[in-house]
C-alpha cells in the first residue's frame, strides 16, 4: 500500500464550540411542479433569505443533566414588497455519507440519534422581513446516555400551503429549508483518526486525490490537511495549502475528493498527503506515486519499498 509516517506531535484543546456560520438548504421548485435541491455551506447576506445562527452546536453534557440553547432565525428580504411567512420546525436525524454528502433520515432511526433528547418551541410561527426570531431548544440527556456524540437537526423551513401561485404564469418559487445541526457530546470522549488509503489521478487539466480517513473513537474528527506533488527531480510542481475538511463522525470513513488545478506533463510524480486528524496524535503523511501519461490520463501506483517517503 502507500507509505504513512509520522510527523510532528501537535496536541489539541477541545472544548465547546457553536459556529455560528449559516447552513441553508434551498428547494427551488418551478412552474409545475417539479423541483431540485442544492446546499449552501453560507446564506447569502445580500438579497432575500433566510438563515439560521449558529448553524452548528456542540455541547459536551453529563448524563442526567439539561441544558436550553437559543437558535435565530433571520429573515431578511430586498425587496420592499416582502411578505411575512408561515415556518415549521421539525426534528431529523442527519449523519455524513462516506462521500461526505450530508443525510437526514426520520427523527429516532439513526443509533446515535440525539432527537429524542431535544424539545424545541415554537414548532411553527410567522416570521417578518427584518426581524429576527428565536427558536429556544432545550436538550435533555438521559442518565442511561452512552458515551460519545449523538446527533440531532433542527429543520425549519416554509410551509408549503403559505406559497402562492399565480395562476397561467410562469413563475419561480423559492422555498426554504434549513438545518441546525446538533452534536451533543456524552461522557467520555474518544478521537482516532487514521489515514486508511491515498488514491491520486490526473486529467488533462487537474490532480484528483482521494484520500480515505477512518475515525474510530466516538467523538468526531475535523482533520487539517494539505497536498504536495513533486516531479521526479524532487522540484514542487503543484500544492494544496493546508485547510481543515470535512469532519469524520465517530466510527465512520470519509473518501473526499480533493482537487488540485494543475496540468501536468507525462512523467512519474510523488504525491504526498499530510494530515493532522486533531485528536492528539501525530500528524500523518501518506505518500503514493502518479504516472501521468501521453494522454493526460493515468493512476497512482502505491509504494512499495516499505521505506518512509523522504521529508
Amino acid at each position: 500500500m502507500f507509505l504513512v509516517r509520522p510527523g510532528v506531535p501537535e496536541m489539541l484543546a477541545l472544548t465547546n464550540t457553536i459556529n455560528r456560520s449559516a447552513l441553508c438548504f434551498f428547494l427551488f421548485v418551478a412552474f409545475c411542479g417539479s423541483a431540485g435541491a442544492q446546499t449552501s455551506p453560507q446564506a447569502e447576506q445580500t438579497g432575500s433569505g433566510i438563515s439560521l445562527a449558529p448553524a452548528r452546536i456542540e455541547m459536551e453534557m453529563r448524563p442526567g443533566t439539561e441544558a436550553t440553547v437559543v437558535v435565530d432565525l433571520d429573515y431578511h428580504a430586498a425587496g420592499e414588497n416582502t411578505q411575512p411567512v408561515r415556518i415549521v420546525a421539525t426534528l431529523n436525524d442527519w449523519t455524513l455519507n462516506r462521500n461526505g454528502e450530508v443525510e437526514f433520515q426520520k427523527a429516532n432511526t439513526l443509533p446515535n440519534s440525539a432527537s429524542g433528547w431535544l424539545i424545541y418551541s415554537p414548532a411553527e410561527t410567522t416570521v417578518t422581513p427584518g426581524k429576527t426570531h428565536s427558536i429556544r431548544v432545550t436538550i435533555s440527556v438521559p442518565k442511561d446516555a452512552t458515551p460519545g456524540d449523538h446527533l440531532s437537526a433542527l429543520i425549519v423551513e416554509q410551509r408549503a400551503d403559505t406559497i402562492k401561485l399565480i395562476q397561467n404564469r410562469r413563475q419561480m418559487v423559492v422555498r426554504y429549508r434549513m438545518a441546525a445541526v446538533f452534536y451533543i457530546k456524552v461522557g467520555q470522549l474518544t478521537r482516532r483518526g487514521s489515514l486508511e488509503n491515498l488514491h491520486a489521478e490526473a486529467s488533462a487539466d487537474s490532480v484528483l486525490l482521494i484520500p480515505t480517513l477512518k475515525n474510530q473513537g466516538n467523538s468526531a474528527i475535523r482533520p487539517v490537511a494539505s497536498a504536495l506533488i513533486t516531479n521526479a527531480a524532487g522540484q514542487i510542481v503543484a500544492q494544496s495549502a493546508e485547510k481543515e475538511s470535512l469532519p469524520v463522525l465517530a466510527g465512520s470513513e470519509l473518501a473526499k475528493p480533493l482537487t488540485i488545478e494543475k496540468a501536468l506533463a507525462p512523467g512519474t510524480y510523488s504525491v504526498k498527503y499530510r494530515i493532522d486528524f486533531q485528536d492528539g496524535s501525530r500528524p500523518t503523511e501518506g505518500v503514493t506515486d502518479l504516472v501521468v501519461g501521453n494522454a493526460a490520463a493515468s493512476v497512482s501506483y502505491p509504494r512499495s519499498d516499505g521505506k518512509p517517503a523522504k521529508p
